[in-house]
């Protein structure tokens, strides 16, 4: 009887076991799905509030930009935004009366046949096939593979406005294996033309004739650094106006040839000097202006300056070959500045672009990765219910994604609030021992479970000053980005050395040099130039070896530029970094005997408005 008491209470007991364990698994089970749903709840609200942010930074830049093409597009009848690969092209700007404002030109999706259109119905037929061969997207691609723009000119039908002469230009916006973007605007020059014109045909008029005064030469001579009268066949100039430096070199009449060269090779750019000297050949002139009433040139001086040079047929034969023309010279560097302008707006908006694209590659990856380990997690869970070893591995690993993802959202949050300003500054009294000491016990407590040896170097570290004023949070924030970094990225076995030096001033400042050296994998000096960027790797496969953001030194960069500090990076692939930040404190000079570390000051103290992270 009492063995069959005890094998009764035995099998009691492995029942009741046998129904516990699953009920156990189903609270974790349920805990782990609550923690997820909190999870995603926050990245909900976390997406949202970022949304409305972006939306209205979207908002703010469209205005901005807006403003910004109304600008450049100011002297533009119309500009189109081309992708030159598929012929694909978008309207950004278009006035009213111009003739491709007939056209229904938003029922079409190709470029070529728009502009197949335009020429068809605008253009004279000696000029219309030579229009589709320039603004044809394969000229276009082939140009502007070699240079960043290029122009045309060419006369249409008047449109509603009575403009007939328009110039073409088509700028590179952004290239790569798949895509090819350019800007291409027009706008009318009819009024330059009559100037130029009016201009050319006074000074023809005044030449040929000598009739007009010296008075109205200078007068039409101001608009050019030089002007010279060529003959061509004899290759012989004379100078009608000209700047008293190159005067100086090139004087009043001589071999044209020769003077044209000496002053190309004395006082234009070296770089561009190849390129001028062709532009140059007087024994060429004739057969280039064949067919032309001009040709141009643009050059930069040694000085830096721009300008164009300019040779205009004077006079022709019975046969119609040039016998003589004028050279002029202008400054351009104003127009130049602009063009200048517009190709930097260009690049970055190009730049501004590809940050979009990589920040959502990014933050899609690193979102998805701990949410698919968690889910993870929650299957292994289900297949190992009754094992309770399996079981708190599961929660140990779970729990890692979730910090991960918190810690993702934080990063995210401070940048944020960092790039748009939302961040205030406080300037507190703090203790400068008890915020080092908070940081190393973390520290050294971390780099133990890896392996690492943490060590402060008490022979370089040396401060006098502990009561300080300045914003703590901010500094345990930059320090504990360092510090996890050279964890991260250190083996067991390593070691990693701290220390701390002050340099008083005599304006009741102190700098303070915060050092961290690790024996870690390194960077290679490209990285190091660009390693304060968002979401910079070291290379394609540090994301998946070493887990993080990418944002820690973007964001401990712009903490550091805030507090009026430094930071350098000295490192050697294989060999390890060593991380100097430099930061300004004020010393508290009216409570110099005051022992502060007998107060028990926490980080925690210090409120941060802002901030999500704080230092630990």
């Amino acid at each position: 009887m009492e063995k069959a008491g005890r094998k009764q209470r035995e099998d009691f007991a492995m029942t009741e076991t046998k129904y516990i364990f699953p009920k156990q698994m189903q609270s974790v089970a349920a805990l782990v799905f609550i923690a997820v749903l909190i999870v995603l709840l926050l990245i909900l609200t976390v997406m949202v509030h970022m949304r409305n942010r972006k939306l209205k930074s979207t908002l703010e830049e469209q205005i901005a930009e807006r403003r910004l093409l109304d600008k450049i597009c100011a002297d533009f009848t119309a500009v189109y935004y081309v992708e030159l690969n598929t012929g694909f092209f978008e309207i950004l700007h278009m006035n009213d009366g111009t003739n491709a404002k007939k056209m229904n030109l938003k029922q079409c999706d190709n470029f070529n046949y728009a502009a197949d259109q335009y020429a068809v119905q605008y253009l004279y037929g000696k000029e219309r096939q030579e229009f589709k061969e320039w603004i044809s997207t394969g000229h276009l691609k082939e140009q502007l593979s070699r240079k960043e723009r290029i122009t045309y000119h060419y006369r249409s039908k008047p449109n509603p406005n009575q403009h007939e002469f328009f110039e073409a230009q088509a700028i590179k916006i952004y290239q790569d294996e798949k895509h090819f973007f350019a800007l291409v605007g027009f706008r009318h020059i009819d009024d330059i033309m009559e100037k130029e014109t009016t201009i050319q045909n006074q000074l023809r008029q005044a030449l040929d004739e000598t009739r007009l005064s010296n008075e109205i030469i200078s007068a039409i001579a101001k608009s050019y650094c030089s002007i010279y009268r060529i003959d061509v066949q004899k290759d012989f100039f004379e100078e009608v106006s000209n700047d008293s430096e190159i005067h100086k070199l090139t004087g009043n009449r001589g071999c044209a040839s020769e003077k044209l060269y000496q002053l190309c090779d004395t006082m234009v750019a070296p770089e561009y000097r190849p390129l001028i000297r062709p532009f140059l050949d007087v024994s060429t002139l004739s057969a280039r202006l064949k067919t032309e009433e001009c040709i141009s040139t643009e050059y930069r001086m040694c000085d830096g300056s721009w300008h164009r040079m300019l040779f205009t047929v004077k006079k022709r034969d019975e046969s119609g070959n040039v016998t003589h023309v004028l050279c002029t010279v202008r400054s351009i560097s104003d127009s130049k500045r602009r063009e200048e302008d517009l190709n930097f707006a260009a690049e970055a908006a190009k730049r501004e672009a590809e940050m979009k694209t990589r920040f959502l590659a990014t933050m899609s990856h690193d979102i998805r990765t701990p949410l698919n380990g968690i889910i993870g997690m929650v299957n292994m869970g289900n297949q190992y219910a009754d094992d309770p070893q399996m079981q708190q591995k599961i929660r140990e690993k779970a729990m890692e994604s979730l910090k991960y993802l918190v810690s993702l959202v934080n990063d995210v949050l401070d940048m944020n609030k960092l790039q748009s300003g939302d961040l205030k500054d406080q300037q507190l009294l703090f203790d400068l021992t008890m915020v080092l000491r908070e940081l190393n016990q973390i520290y050294d407590e971390r780099a133990a479970k890896k392996g690492i040896r943490y060590e402060i170097d008490w022979k370089n570290g040396t401060y006098s000053h502990i009561a300080l004023v300045g914003n703590p949070v901010y500094l345990g924030r930059i320090l504990s980005n360092v510090m996890d970094n050279a964890i991260k990225f250190s083996q067991a076995g390593s070691v990693i050395t701290v220390w701390v030096k002050e340099e008083t001033l005599d304006d009741g400042r102190a700098f303070f040099t915060f050092y961290c050296k690790d024996q870690g994998v390194g960077m290679s000096e490209d990285f190091i130039a660009h390693a304060f960027d968002m979401f910079s790797q070291e290379s394609k496969t540090s994301r998946s070896r070493y887990e993080g953001t990418g944002l820690g030194l973007a964001i401990t960069k712009q903490l550091v530029d805030r507090m009026d500090g430094s930071i350098e990076l000295k490192s050697e692939v294989g060999v390890g970094t060593t991380v100097i930040v430099k930061i300004p404190f004020k010393i508290d000079t009216q409570d110099k005997n005051s022992n502060l570390s007998d107060k028990p000051v926490s980080l925690d103290d210090y409120s941060v408005e802002g901030m999500r992270a704080l230092v630990v």
